[in-house]
Order: C-alpha cells, then structure tokens, then sequence
C-alpha cells in the first residue's frame, strides 16, 4: 500500500473497504477533542470509523483560565464548550456517563451507563485534584481542576469578603492607603511544602516572582504545609500556627482518575500511565494514551514531558493518527511534540516563563498567555468572550 501522508490523507478504495471500526475516545479535554477532530478529518476523507466520546461531564473546560475565573476576570460562560452539540455537528456519539474501568484486552469502556464495545480506544480521562489520601482536604478544600470547584471557591471567598470589601473600600477612600497595604482585611496565604517557589524555574524568576507576590500583598511560607483543616474553617499549618477562618485552595499536586490507576502497566511522576513511542500502552496494541494523563517520553529524553495544553493537542492527535495507521497496517508514528516553551500567569498582567529557549518575566508572558487562551478555545463565541473579558478587565485593571 502506498505511504500515505499523517494528517488528514485519502485512503485507498482497497483500505476504506476495509476500514470499518469503532473507536472510543475516553475524555472531552484538550486531548480528547484533538483526538475526536483528528477521526473526522479521516472519516471525512473515507475511512468508515465510528466515532463515540465519552465524558460524564457536558462541557469542556478550558482549565488554563480557572484561575482567572476565580479572581473575576472570566465568566464561566466562557470557559465551558458544550461536547454534545458540538459532537452532533461532528456526526461523533457522545455518551454522558462516568467511567468505571478500562478493559485493554478487549478493549471496551465500562460506564455508568453500560459497556461500550470498541476496537480501539484513545484514553483522555486527563487528571484531578490529588488529596494524598486525606479524606478531610478533599471534602473542606477546594481544588482547581474543575468548573464546579473553580465556581464553589469564588462563591466561598466573595461570602466571606463581602462584608470585608466594603471596609477595605471605605479605609482606601478615607486613608488614600494601597490595597497592598489593607492586606490585614484579606489575608492571603501560599504555603509551599518544599524549600521554593517555582522550584524548576531559574533563580532569577524566582526572586522576581517571591518580591512580586509580596507586592500585592500575599505572604508566603516555604516548607511550610497544611496539617489539618476542621469543619469550623480552622486550619492547622505544619509549623504549628492556627488559623481561623480560613477557605482553603488546595492545588498540591495532580493525578490520574480511578480507573486509569486500576490498568496495568507502568507508572511514571504523579501516577502517569507509561506508554512507549507511540502513545501505546505495552503490552496493548489497540489501546492508545494522550494529554496529561500518558507520561510520553519524547525521543532522546530521559523525563516525561511536563503537562501542558500544547502536548495534549499534539498528543490527541497523534493518538487518533495511529488508531488509523494500525487499521490500515502501516507503521505507527512517533510521538516528539514542538517544545515553544511554556509561560506562567502569576498576577494580572505579570507573568513568567520560557519561550523559544528565552527565559522572560513581567508582562510579556502573561500577553502571550491571554493571547494563546484566546486562539486556542473552543468555539468563536468563547474565544471572542475571552478577549472581550480580558480586554474589559485589563482596562479596567490599568
């Protein structure tokens, strides 16, 4: 058979008789979606796939931009896509339903709402909030992976604020002082279990990044943990400090979901699934990983990539690229993504980050990080409510 292109080619007559398949992509995240766009672009081009997503939530969230939904910057609105409309345009099936486990010899998906049969599956399920096992955190904190925790934590804090804000309002009027200055109204606290800040970014960004979140007020504390959190709102800190009151932001670490760590295989940093060079599981031929929950480690490195909206995208589609090259017998691609670089947002206008091999800081990085969430969410209404959101803020902010 002829070598055909990756992306997007035209298959034989011979190959599209005998393309008849069905295929399962487990997750509407970033790499899920990129998978599912992927499936089409061949179907539309005569491979005879049948395309099913699963995900038991209606929306897809474009998690990058939580943080700014918490602080009031982005209406949710405009962070959710909705999966179900979008796969009808697609001619995709999607099934609402948890997942319960992965049966990778089969393979085949078990829900919440029965089976789903397949002959190939692309695992998206992505990541959520790790709690290490303490039943307490994950019931009084709130993590930051999902629309629903992001939504409950701002509720929480404008509560408890609402009272407060109107003091430190009245003070700043009367007393002409900076809202840094009012910090004692709304206590701010990062408690960072290791020795630093952004432990893998340069010394420099570091300082930088200590003196800036200093600068709005914040303070932070290194080597310093969360012992214990009651009922009543009153957390307990490592170095024995009570403090009362408190909502709590837990974003300690990520892992893999319940039934991706029931699957056999290898694990590698925070419980990723070990998969080879071509987004395989080993020992798995028909089963196929991508985004943050496959520790893919690119050729001629030593470490999975780190988790990012970039790998995921990259990785959905090189996934669903091979579900097609394994129908059709024909070698498998490997998976070595582009690495521009990466950026941190850590207040409104400054950020920091390395791009193309230069390491930048202040608010370049963080026009780069508004830029890309806006060119890269889902749909024209978001990505023009994004823009209109972040211009409106940062007008408003300057």
């Amino acid at each position: 058979m002829r070598r055909l292109p990756e992306r997007g080619p035209r298959t034989s007559p011979g190959a599209e008789r005998a393309m008849k398949a069905r295929v399962t992509v487990v997750g509407g995240g970033f790499a899920g979606l990129a998978a599912v766009h992927e499936l089409v672009r061949w179907r539309r081009r005569g491979a005879d796939i049948v395309v099913t997503l699963v995900d038991r939530r209606r929306f897809n969230v474009f998690s990058p931009m939580l943080p700014d939904l918490i602080s009031g910057r982005i209406s949710p609105l405009h962070v959710c896509y909705p999966l179900e409309p979008h796969c009808r345009r697609l001619g995709v099936r999607f099934l609402r339903a948890d997942v319960r486990s992965i049966e990778p010899e089969r393979p085949a998906v078990v829900t919440s709402r029965g089976e789903v049969e397949s002959d190939y599956v692309v695992l998206a399920l992505g990541c959520e909030t790790n709690y290490y096992g303490r039943g307490e955190m994950a019931r009084l904190a709130r993590g930051l992976k999902s629309l629903g925790e992001a939504c409950t934590l701002r509720d929480r804090v404008l509560g408890m604020l609402q009272i407060a804000s109107h003091v430190a309002y009245l003070l700043r009027r009367r007393t002409l002082l900076s809202y840094s200055r009012l910090a004692r109204v709304c206590r701010v606290l990062i408690l960072e279990k290791g020795p630093e800040l952004l432990r893998n970014c340069s010394p420099a960004v570091r300082a930088w990044a200590r003196e800036l979140i200093e600068r709005y007020g914040v303070e932070l504390r290194t080597e310093t943990s969360l012992a214990e959190l009651t009922d009543d709102g009153v957390a307990r800190l490592s170095d024995g400090s009570l403090l009362p009151g408190c909502a709590v932001a837990w974003a300690a670490g990520v892992t893999p979901g319940r039934a991706v760590a029931a699957l056999p295989g290898p694990r590698g940093p925070a419980g990723r699934l070990g998969v080879d060079r071509h987004l395989c599981l080993p020992g798995f031929a028909r089963v196929f990983a991508a985004g943050d929950v496959a520790g893919a480690v690119p050729p001629g490195e030593a470490e999975p990539l780190r988790m990012g909206v970039q790998f995921s995208l990259a990785g959905g589609r090189c996934a669903a690229a091979n579900v097609v090259r394994s129908i059709e017998g024909r070698p498998l691609a490997v998976f070595d993504p582009l690495d521009p670089g990466y950026v941190i947002p850590l207040a409104p206008g400054q950020g920091a980050g390395v791009v193309l091999g230069c390491e930048l800081r202040g608010w370049l990085p963080y026009a780069l990080h508004c830029t890309v969430c806006v060119l890269r969410s889902w749909g024209a209404a978001n990505r023009w409510g994004v823009f209109a959101d972040l211009w409106r803020r940062g007008r408003y902010d300057g």
